[in-house]
């Protein structure tokens, strides 16, 4: 049977529309009451007799692609027996693929270089049936502000939409989506945040000096609970209206270009909502992996790569669903469902120019299908970066998931990079624990030193937080000097920094649930009694942190030793951490402080990096320090330096 889910019982429930903020969340709000999500059933490709409006994605196509072919799914009702007619210069059907299921056609064009662009009829025709379907070819733009790539120049900041700012009421309420309303004082309901919002305030996000805007997933989410983080996408194609429309983030993406602002797209390729017209309508019984009963993924990653895994595990691992709404797509097992996902995120890439890829639940894909798929992009965009999700334990682990390294793999990702969780874990880790053989800031060197292990650790995207993570203020016990000493590593480790909306303000929050951790940001909303996005909205101690964010990102974006300059550590002694950034147009001294006591290092040696050195500037203060041989640090206190001769 299909997956038909019977929540629309109490639609009803979401039509609340609140302007108010309330902080105490009540996690019984995820679903109204009586109503439990419905576990899947096995999926049959059986033409559905329901209403629906046929399409064919992608719903265009662009001239010049290296791979000069595209296949469209075309739905529409009973059309297994129609031929498919294209007269247009330059296209040629290739192949026609009749689906299982009775209302789809696979159909393969190739574009010569020598194609027209414009408008192209596709009929389909069966005797006296005959039905014309309007496709758009184009030529490929060449502007250079377009997809331009992340590089380790850059300072990226991450925004939940819904949960940023709201610069379009009129599109809170969608009449025909799953979901209707917002309510703000429910951390599981939509509040309101669109692109609009984002388009709004990106003098802010420059201010504070980000050069590359990261967005959680904001292509449709038609499901009718928790719809609002986006990661159950219901259409690949088309922006989620409650955002705004495919326009509105091609201007999001164009405003950032002319700026000088860089832009990720969150893409999703290892499962899809419920909702999906796709799932509803399923192609193929192969489309999504299927099971008897329902089946979750294990979320473990070690038998991806174990060289002992039993097959049991390492296909509950990649083929398991991630949710009971959300299931899981088998690009491996069905080629069309591979070009359908890959074709979607060329797609993007071309019509919006985004210039970085950031892919979810990475390990959980099938490896032969992602390296094929990072093969496809950096073919077609290879400035492009793209980096994995990879919220594994442990350096080997996380590196599986890199593009070619010296270890014995079975797969080459192709990607730029990954989410540095190794990293994430050990900078907590030395400023929550005393140091120890292995514990504490031992544990962040321990975890550097391991970057022999990667092509370009380099490439690798360095965080303190994210949506899915408690904020790292609350991590540190809101110690507002272990949070600038967070700051201050993030800043001048080597890789790309990641910053979460917010974590500016010294905003708190623990994942439990992970709503707690995704809040508005204040004056996003008319009502709002104050806005963080003036320096008088904000409090004294947000300010403080605010600045301090604002120097750091910004003296960065001038130091070339912090982007691509080498770096040398030394091992901490008594939980204090020493290490250099340097190329030829600079030395960068980091000292880090994890104990509760002030201390005064002496750098003799240090000498093989401060030789030749005989002051420097506390980047913070500006304070000019005249005698290097020995630095004062307070307690909790990390100190960076900029050497001068």
């Amino acid at each position: 049977m299909r997956l038909t889910p019977v929540f629309i019982l109490l639609l009803s429930f979401f039509t609340t529309v609140s302007s108010a903020q309330d902080t105490t969340f009540d996690p019984e709000q995820r679903l109204p009451d009586g109503v439990v999500k419905p576990v899947p059933k096995r999926i049959a490709a059986v033409a559905t007799t329901e209403a629906f409006t046929p399409r064919i994605d992608p719903q265009s196509w662009w001239i010049g692609f290296k791979n000069p072919t595209v296949e469209l799914m075309i739905h529409d009702r009973d059309i297994h027996d129609h031929t498919v007619i294209v007269k247009h210069k330059g296209l040629k059907i290739n192949k026609i693929d009749r689906a299982e299921n009775r209302n789809y056609l696979f159909v393969t064009l190739e574009i010569a270089t020598t194609a027209m662009a414009g408008d192209v009829d596709i009929v389909l025709q069966k005797g006296t049936d005959s039905r014309t379907h309007k496709w758009r070819l184009d030529k490929r733009n060449t502007e250079g502000s377009r997809n331009q790539g992340i590089t380790t120049k850059d300072f990226m900041y991450l925004i939940m939409p819904d949960r940023f700012a709201n610069g379009d009421p009129a599109n809170d309420v969608v009449s025909t989506m799953n979901q209707k309303g917002i309510d703000r004082r429910k951390m599981y309901f939509r509040h309101g945040g669109d692109l609009r919002g984002i388009i709004n305030h990106l003098d802010y996000l420059q201010e504070l000096g980000a050069t590359a805007l990261w967005l959680n997933p904001v292509q449709e989410n038609d499901e009718p609970f928790e719809s609002y983080h986006g990661y159950a996408i219901t259409d690949l194609y088309n922006i989620d209206r409650r955002f705004g429309t495919n326009a509105t983030y091609k201007e999001l993406a164009e405003k950032c270009h002319g700026r000088g602002l860089k832009v990720v797209m969150d893409v999703v390729p290892n499962h899809v909502g419920n909702e999906s017209y796709f799932i509803k309508d399923l192609p193929e019984a192969t489309w999504v992996h299927q099971f008897d009963t329902f089946t979750r993924t294990t979320y473990r990653d070690q038998p991806v790569f174990d060289p002992y895994a039993s097959d049991f595990d390492k296909k509950r691992t990649q083929t398991g669903w991630f949710d009971v709404t959300m299931p899981d797509m088998n690009p491996e097992g069905n080629a069309h469902a591979a070009n359908f996902i890959t074709q979607s995120h060329l797609w993007w890439l071309e019509f919006a120019g985004v210039d970085g890829l950031r892919i979810d639940t990475y390990l959980y894909n099938d490896p032969v299908y992602m390296s094929e798929w990072g093969k496809r992009i950096n073919l077609e965009f290879p400035k492009v970066h793209t980096f994995g999700e990879t919220w594994v334990h442990g350096m080997v682990n996380q590196s599986y998931s890199t593009a070619n390294v010296g270890l014995k793999k079975k797969f080459n990702s192709y990607l730029s990079g990954v989410t540095d969780f190794q990293l994430y874990f050990s900078i907590q880790e030395a400023l929550n624990k005393p140091q120890g053989w292995t514990e504490g800031v031992t544990q962040l060197y321990q975890d550097l030193s391991s970057d022999y292990i990667y092509d370009n650790p380099y490439q690798n995207v360095v965080f303190l937080d994210n949506h899915d993570l408690g904020r790292f203020y609350s991590i540190v016990n809101e110690n507002t000097a272990k949070y600038k000493g967070a700051i201050a590593w993030l800043m001048t480790v080597r890789g790309i920094p990641q910053w979460y909306y917010g974590a500016e303000l010294g905003m708190t929050g623990f994942t439990n649930p992970d709503g707690k951790v995704r809040q508005d940001m204040p004056g996003g909303w008319k009502e709002d009694p104050k806005s963080v996005f003036t320096e008088g909205g904000r409090t004294a101690k947000e300010n403080d942190i605010f600045n301090y964010t604002k120097k750091m990102a910004s003296w960065r974006k001038t130091k070339t030793c912090l982007h691509d300059g080498k770096m040398t550590q030394f091992l901490p002694v008594d939980g204090i951490y020493v290490y250099f950034r340097y190329d030829n147009n600079g030395t960068v001294m980091v000292l880090m402080n994890t104990n509760d006591k002030s201390a005064s290092v002496d750098t003799k040696r240090f000498e093989e990096r401060t030789k030749g050195f005989l002051k420097g500037r506390n980047v913070a203060t500006d304070v000019i320090l005249s005698d290097m041989k020995r630095i004062e640090l307070d307690k909790n206190e990390t100190k960076v330096i900029e050497l001068m001769k």
